[in-house]
């Protein structure tokens, strides 16, 4: 986050602290007259609900905006009344044990907003932590050898990586220029700069290469915080493939879509701020429950964070309605809620929910919960949705993209490519080279085209070492031009079998959506061209004829 950005951020959230304050004093203005009537014993049960309603409040929402203090005091004055409430039949016995005093705690209550206001003036900060923000992973290589890093470089280069090649550690610690998605070191230079590096960028994965291999190396590489290891001779394709499931991983493990159920508008944009300066996108449920349902359709968020109680609304029952859908079934509801009990908690969690947040929450905190669970939900929705071996759309998925891919044509006059491609003599790779070869082929070419291809393309596994592509708002001479720089870098990555080293080509039939009546008939005639390049010869793209 730049620091325009983060100033913005702070300034919104003093405004914000602001308003809970004054807010704060309209609500001890209420809870005062309360008080009032209590000491003439005159309150009714209403008022003293209202007085529950406004402390349970309070406990949950001023550390939040920086009043630790009052939240904790509140949540004391909370816990008195709260019996009384639960109670329900007896406002005499109320009014006769709160007394004098409760008008005495309100007092030193709104002194602690006072002091709060007094110590904060000025300081209001972002406590997240900020991201380092790229349209394409680089990878930065230190190599002492400057002829080896230039070839591991190259090789990089054909599945789609930008690479930065320097010498040392050292050395980049002073280009503030290079902003890496990962580091492909050697081990010597990492273990000698992993303390400067882990004090610079704390989560970059590192992936550590070696001339030896031993156990005492290897423990010594994973305690200074390297993720993988790869001794020589280098299997390339193999490090390609880890450097996809590294970058994947962080990539994940930093966004999400979060959506938000609370009453407190406060809160809600509090939240909303904190968690979208650390880069994860965020949709509020704002006054009407009723929203809930549509939202969920319309914004799809991996978590929701949920109020226990919002006035007449509960959590719970909400959470429970969520699923009565079985879409949404696995959605992660996290609880955020002032209640500290325990057993209320566990109840509310039997009725819909997967987590619970103690509030007041810290905003740290509160973002790294939501990255951890949205990773979480992502992960799980791969499992369902995603091949196992390349990470790409399953079949069904694909073919159900390509079928909106073809209606937006249809309605918006867009011009849009499909394509299909196939492995050249794939069942050769796997008689001489082994079938762990041939899945080493099939991700490797699942890895070029998710760096090559754009991330609003539409790439599936379509089956065996077929691949259905869909090229939105992308004309023939595009896609061709496209799809044929992908066959001539996948025809130089080099793979290594059981027999040696191999190369490996592709074939491309490609059509166009919008000259067909639907998604399935070019699909066909994708498939149709896709045979006319077999038997042409291979290795390259054929379109289909109108």
């Amino acid at each position: 986050m730049s620091e325009s950005n983060a100033n913005d951020v702070s300034a919104k959230l003093k405004l914000l602290r602001e308003r809970f304050a004054n807010k704060a004093s309209d609500e001890f203005d209420a809870l005062e007259n309360i008080a009032d009537s209590i000491g003439a014993g005159e309150a009714d049960f209403p008022q003293l609900e209202q007085a529950y309603r406004t402390l349970h409040r309070l406990a949950g929402s001023a550390g939040t905006f920086g009043f630790p203090r009052l939240g904790d005091q509140a949540k004391k004055l909370e816990l008195q009344v709260k019996p009384f409430v639960d109670d329900g039949t007896d406002i005499s016995r109320a009014v006769s044990s709160l007394g004098g005093d409760f008008r005495q705690h309100l007092t030193d209550l709104r002194a602690l907003l006072d002091i709060g206001g007094a110590e904060a003036t000025g300081k209001a900060t972002v406590s997240v932590e900020s991201e380092r923000k790229g349209d394409e992973p680089v990878v930065l290589v230190i190599e002492p050898d400057e002829q080896q890093g230039e070839l591991l470089a190259k090789s990089l280069s054909l599945y789609g990586y930008e690479s930065r090649l320097l010498r040392e550690i050292g050395q980049w610690l002073d280009r503030p220029d290079i902003q890496p998605s990962i580091i492909v070191v050697r081990d010597e230079e990492f273990l000698a700069g992993s303390d400067k590096l882990a004090h610079t960028f704390p989560d970059l994965p590192v992936i550590c290469l070696s001339a030896t291999d031993s156990y005492a190396q290897r423990y010594a590489l994973a305690s200074a915080g390297a993720e993988a290891f790869y001794s020589e001779p280098l299997n390339l394709p193999l490090i390609a493939d880890h450097l996809e499931r590294l970058l994947t991983d962080h990539a994940d493990a930093a966004t999400g879509r979060v959506l938000i159920v609370d009453d407190d508008p406060e809160l809600r944009e509090h939240y909303l701020l904190v968690l979208a300066s650390g880069g994860m996108e965020v949709c509020t449920v704002a006054g009407d429950p009723s929203r809930l349902m549509p939202l969920l359709y319309e914004f799809r968020p991996d978590i929701v964070l949920m109020d226990v109680q919002m006035g007449d609304v509960s959590g719970p029952a909400l959470a429970r309605m969520i699923r009565f859908e079985p879409e949404w079934l696995s959605l992660p509801v996290v609880y955020l809620s002032a209640e500290g009990d325990r057993e209320v908690q566990l109840e509310a969690l039997a009725k819909g929910g997967d987590d619970f947040l103690t509030k007041p929450v810290s905003d740290s905190f509160l973002l790294r919960t939501a990255r951890r669970r949205c990773y979480r939900a992502r992960q799980l929705d791969k499992l369902v949705s995603r091949d196992s071996l390349t990470g790409l759309l399953k079949h069904a998925l694909a073919k159900a993209e390509v079928e909106k891919e073809h209606a937006r044509c249809q309605r918006m006059k867009h011009v849009s490519a499909v394509a299909m491609l196939d492995l050249d003599h794939f069942k050769n790779v796997n008689d001489t080279q082994g079938h762990r070869a041939g899945d080493l082929v099939i991700k490797g070419l699942a890895n070029l085209l998710r760096h090559r291809l754009r991330k609003t393309d539409i790439i599936g596994r379509y089956g065996g070492e077929e691949f259905l592509v869909a090229l939105p708002d992308c004309d023939m001479d595009q896609a061709v031009s496209v799809l044929e720089a992908v066959c001539q870098d996948f025809s130089r990555i080099v793979f290594e079998g059981s027999s040696g080293k191999f190369s490996v080509t592709l074939s491309v039939g490609l059509s166009s959506l919008a000259d067909y009546g639907d998604a399935d008939s070019a699909v066909e005639a994708a498939d149709q061209a896709l045979y006319n390049r077999k038997r042409a010869g291979r290795n390259g793209v054929t379109v289909a004829p109108l």
